[in-house]
């Protein structure tokens, strides 16, 4: 394949996988904000109130170096797909990772996308929520690569020799969103 072929097959794939995982996430944000809307108010609240607790708890603990595993599938992209070509895989693995919970979840903080999304009791707050997770989270991938071939270096191990600072790190955001929902369930 000729490079400039190639590059741009690279791009298309890339395109395809940030905006199946985002388009992923703003449905799934819809449907959990709607869902959410049939909820009261005061019992959103009250669930919020009890989540951000547990979160401030489970935060603390991590921040201290009790690891506690998330509940997940922690399955991989199945095989299967890659043999279905590559825009068909882009567009799979996309949705898959912008839904977020088939596939693996490294950190309790991740409970705070579809639980925001879904006590918001909004179809915009949830489908904002969830979908910037998903975008988020489609975008990283690619641009992780492009870093790599820009800079000639292979950075998938000094990522992961970051994993406990990354631990800690949303650890520390869990607590401080949990202190926040804490605050604004109580007024």
């Amino acid at each position: 394949m000729h490079r400039n072929q190639a590059g741009s097959s690279w791009i298309s794939k890339a395109i395809v996988y940030s905006l199946s995982s985002a388009f992923a996430g703003l449905i799934v944000g819809a449907l959990l904000g709607i869902a959410g809307s049939f909820l009261s108010l005061s019992f959103r609240g009250a669930i919020g109130g009890v989540l951000a607790v547990l979160a401030v708890a489970a935060g603390s603990l991590e921040i201290f170096g009790r690891r506690i595993k998330p509940l997940q599938f922690d399955c991989p992209t199945p095989r299967h797909w890659m043999h279905k070509g590559p825009l068909r895989w882009a567009t799979r693995n996309g949705l898959a990772l912008g839904f977020g919970a088939t596939s693996r979840i490294g950190f309790l903080l991740w409970y705070v996308v579809p639980l925001g999304a879904l006590l918001s009791g909004s179809l915009a707050f949830g489908a904002a929520i969830y979908g910037t997770y998903g975008l988020v989270r489609g975008v990283a991938a690619p641009l992780i690569l492009l870093s790599m071939i820009w800079q000639k270096a292979d950075f998938s191990g000094w990522f992961l020799q970051q994993n406990k600072i990354m631990q800690v790190l949303a650890a520390g955001q869990l607590v401080l969103l949990g202190v926040a929902v804490a605050i604004v369930a109580g007024s």
